[in-house]
């Protein structure tokens, strides 16, 4: 009984091991492209702006 309980918690722990080996580069490169994508956007809404504040040339 006892082995069949740390086989148990050893298979538990590996799995916990794999999904957070999984989750955390996963995680960290959600967050980088979402910050990209805000930051350019944040950049186009400035040119926009600096853009309607200037004299229409024609």
């Amino acid at each position: 009984m006892s082995d069949s309980g740390t086989l148990f918690f050893v298979l538990i722990a590996a799995l916990a091991g794999a999904m957070t080996l999984v989750y955390v580069p996963l995680r960290i490169f959600l967050t980088a492209t979402a910050r990209s994508r805000r930051l350019r956007l944040l950049q186009r809404i400035r040119r926009l702006r600096d853009e309607l504040g200037q004299p229409l040339e024609s």
